[in-house]
């Protein structure tokens, strides 16, 4: 009977202590910590019974009613869990400590656990006009050390924005995010900058969100398969990023700020914009449909990836958008590609933060200049355009589209860019057989049902030897010919960009011409005009090129002279007129240091200018 007595004891406490180990009494009630635009609140820190009781370290604490403020938005969450907790009850009590002036980030570098779960965050954020509610669901947070998190996560987020004019609804899937350095974030809205400047540091890695769904007020519909990205970097600001997005909130909606205001947000903003990036970033499946209320309800637009890919020491910046197709019920337009590589907005930002009221009120050239992006070189490729001529019509298209187009300029000095190129690879383009269009009638006249252009303009700035290289300038067009041009001048001295035109005017007046190529080839556009010129003038083309070519001959000494020099580049021409094949001219200076406009002006007669230059011109 004992022994029965005591197994029942035992049974008991078993049973007694299981249900103690389910009850978490509150350790810590209503805590607060509130130091600027920073402020973490907990209505209860609870722990298990057991450790409670006996006054034990635990590794397991729920926290619950807590909210956290950084900058303008807001985090609340009705419970937080955390397991596997390596912080010391000292370290978790000073993170809310009201009395410590220890900065929140170094408070959170002393948090660690296994893993922390909230069932629900909520985060609240307004700037401006505009408010933002944002709901996760089932957050985890794995492997915190220091503050820093290895992995979180969240099944699903949805997002309401909210303005005066407009309102947007975003849904997405899962949301993912690692070595995601909470420290270093918190130090972001806390710490003030000796200056507006300094380098980046990592504050997370790798990112990902799935499904994105928005819609706003007029029922536009943007959907993207998945964002993702990694390296998100970033750096405190000369005033903290708490105190610059409360001063954008504060100014930003207002009009007619006076100029000492306008000076502060252009500041602000620069020195905000210019303090992070992104490693690499994309979006992946982006389709975008007009709402029913919206002008153009019936446009469909998709574009199968945007990317970002910030510069480094062996790669330039890039940016990209590929796969773009932009299609209503009565045209396209598609596009392979379009991309930006080699740009950069670094001097442009350092100028901006400081500005100052001289500057707003009037620029002068130098500060204009130093606002001038770098360019880079951006790349339009496969371009695709069928719409209708006019609105609303469709029997009669427009039908055209390239392989490239380049912009390049980059190089700059004294924001002048040096090193240009401008070219249009194969426009192609359907020519409508009713147009009256100047131009376009008188190529429809020629015989031409389609064209197909190439243009092309490469120059190159040298500063070592004062020199401007034009690489190449030319046009061309099938089933018609070819123009193309290269030369070298000399005396292009540094003086040519500087930002008072005056000076820049005499330094461009003092460049000498060292050598000049020109090539012209005829492939069908001479021979359909012969053709047409002949049909009117009621003569045979032959006849009409003969006496082209004698006009030629007879012409053109009156106009360039008849030196040894003059005489070969008018016997090349007159021959290539009376049967165009053809052409090349090579003219190089006698002096070495070339020939200018000032010596050209000198001579008693322009045509003087051939006898300082040596010519080699040829027709085939």
């Amino acid at each position: 009977m004992r022994l029965l007595h005591r197994s029942g004891i035992c049974a008991l406490a078993l049973i007694a202590g299981s249900a103690a180990l389910q009850f978490e009494p509150a350790v810590m009630r209503d805590l607060a910590f509130e130091s600027g635009s920073q402020r973490i609140a907990v209505g209860a820190v609870r722990v298990p019974l057991w450790s409670a009781a006996w006054a034990q370290a635990t590794d397991t604490v729920s926290l619950e009613n807590v909210s956290f403020a950084i900058g303008a938005a807001t985090y609340e969450a009705k419970r937080i869990d955390l397991s596997g907790v390596t912080s010391s009850r000292t370290d978790v009590e000073a993170l809310f400590s009201s009395t410590s002036t220890e900065p929140v980030s170094s408070r959170l570098s002393r948090i660690g656990a296994k893993q922390i779960t909230l069932p629900e965050l909520r985060m609240k954020q307004k700037l401006g006009a505009e408010s933002q509610v944002a709901t996760y669901k089932n957050v985890v947070l794995k492997d915190v050390v220091g503050g820093r998190i290895a992995t979180a996560t969240a099944d699903t987020t949805g997002v309401e924005s909210t303005s005066a004019k407009t309102k947007l609804v975003i849904s997405y899937g899962r949301l993912s995010i690692s070595d995601l350095d909470m420290p270093a974030y918190a130090k972001l809205f806390e710490t003030r900058a000796e200056a507006a400047s300094g380098p980046l540091n990592k504050i997370h890695g790798a990112f990902a969100a799935e499904n994105i769904d928005l819609i706003d007020g007029e029922g536009t519909n943007v959907r993207v398969a998945r964002i993702s990205g990694r390296d998100f970097m970033a750096r405190p600001t000369k005033d903290s990023w708490a105190d610059n997005i409360a001063l954008i909130t504060q100014l930003g909606d207002k009009d007619d700020l006076p100029s000492e205001d306008q000076v502060r947000l252009i500041r602000t903003v620069a020195d905000l914009l210019s303090a992070f990036d992104f490693g690499q970033a994309e979006a992946t499946g982006i389709v975008v449909k007009g709402g029913s209320k919206a002008k153009d309800a019936d446009l469909t637009a998709r574009f199968n990836r945007v990317a970002y890919t910030s510069a480094t020491s062996s790669q330039p910046a890039d940016a990209r958008l590929e796969g773009s197709e932009f299609a209503d019920k009565d045209g396209s337009v598609k596009i392979e590609t379009i991309s930006l590589t080699g740009f950069s907005f670094a001097a442009m930002f350092e100028t901006l933060k400081k500005f100052d009221v001289k500057a707003l009120k009037d620029p002068d050239a130098t500060t204009i200049r130093a606002m001038i992006p770098t360019w880079g070189t951006m790349h339009i490729s496969g371009v695709d355009i069928d719409v209708p001529a006019e609105k609303g019509k469709k029997s009669e298209r427009v039908k055209l589209g390239f392989k490239d187009f380049e912009l390049t300029a980059d190089k700059p000095f004294n924001g002048v860019p040096t090193n240009i190129k401008l070219g249009l690879q194969n426009l192609t383009m359907a020519l409508p057989s009713s147009s009256k269009e100047e131009g376009i009638s008188d190529l429809i006249a020629l015989g031409y049902k389609n064209l197909d252009l190439s243009f092309l303009l490469s120059a190159l700035w040298n500063g070592a030897t004062e020199e401007l290289s034009i690489r190449e300038y030319s046009l061309r067009g099938q089933d018609m010919g070819s123009v193309s041009l290269t030369g070298v001048f000399g005396g292009m001295t540094k003086d040519i960009f500087d930002s008072d035109i005056a000076i820049a005017s005499v330094a461009l007046i003092g460049a000498k011409a060292k050598s000049l190529d020109i090539t012209i080839e005829n492939k069908g556009l001479f021979e359909r005009y012969l053709a047409k010129a002949a049909k009117e003038q009621k003569t045979k083309p032959d006849a009409l090129r003969a006496t082209y070519g004698t006009a030629a001959a007879l012409a053109l000494p009156s106009i360039i002279g008849s030196s040894d020099q003059a005489k070969v580049v008018t016997r090349a021409i007159a021959r290539f007129v009376a049967k165009p094949g053809r052409l090349t001219i090579h003219a190089t200076s006698k002096d070495p240091s070339g020939l200018g406009l000032a010596d050209i002006i000198a001579m008693p007669e322009p045509a003087d200018a051939f006898e300082q230059v040596n010519v080699i011109a040829k027709a085939e």
